[in-house]
């Protein structure tokens, strides 16, 4: 329930971005752009991860396409790639929630909890009130014996 929560989120915050997009990118990466979503969204982590290359490629300073990359490839395993691209994000964009989150749990399930406590407390700088930042960092600090 919790991942369909994330996902419907995600996809509205990303289809909101589009009219902001649409006016810089051609058609053929907003095309693109949409189509990771849309695949992102129902489970084609491959394609997602495609259809953001393209965009990337063609928008390399768009924090959302690294986002996005980096959901897919945590979503299928590679937490190095959902790592690097999570970064990626937050060098385009230091308030960028959904990169921290990513990076953040791709650190904690490759073990590196100190990375992952520390992403999960930049959240909270951004949003002090972030439920889900407050319970990882809690989980995190049990799995420690803190």
């Amino acid at each position: 329930m919790k991942r369909y929560i994330f996902l419907f989120f995600f996809g509205f915050i990303a289809f909101s971005t589009i009219s902001l997009y649409g006016q810089e990118l051609d058609s053929q990466a907003l095309r693109y752009f949409k189509s990771s979503i849309e695949n992102l969204m129902n489970g084609n982590y491959n394609r997602a991860i495609e259809d953001s290359t393209r965009v990337i490629r063609i928008d390399p300073n768009s924090a959302v396409n690294y986002v996005v990359r980096a959901r897919a490839y945590f979503e299928i395993g590679d937490m190095d790639r959902a790592i690097a691209d999570s970064t990626q994000a937050i060098r385009r964009d230091r308030n960028n929630i959904g990169a921290y989150t990513i990076r953040g749990n791709a650190y904690g399930k490759k073990g590196d909890t100190d990375k992952a406590i520390a992403d999960w407390n930049a959240i909270l700088k951004i949003n002090p009130n972030s439920d889900d930042a407050k319970l990882n960092i809690e989980k995190a600090g049990l799995q420690l014996g803190s």
